[in-house]
């Protein structure tokens, strides 16, 4: 597992993502009865999030992004 820092090329992107899910509606934040999304690391393919009480759902939820360029990784 690594842990990508705030100043990381790929930081504000998987933050994108995240708000893109449909779950989120947008929001990268969900902020609910004090928690919001925590980023928990990213794998060479993934990089995984949890919320510990999503709005959406009021229970936790866990979402894993794909990397950026991990698709064309296989298809070459």
């Amino acid at each position: 597992m690594e842990y990508l820092s705030m100043t990381s090329p790929e930081w504000e992107t998987m933050w994108d993502q995240l708000a893109e899910d449909r779950l989120n509606q947008g929001d990268p934040i969900c902020e609910f009865a004090g928690q919001a999304w925590e980023y928990m690391g990213s794998t060479k393919d993934h990089h995984h999030f949890r919320h510990p009480c999503h709005p959406a759902t009021e229970k936790t939820e866990y979402i894993y992004l794909e990397r950026a360029g991990v698709a064309l990784a296989w298809a070459v």
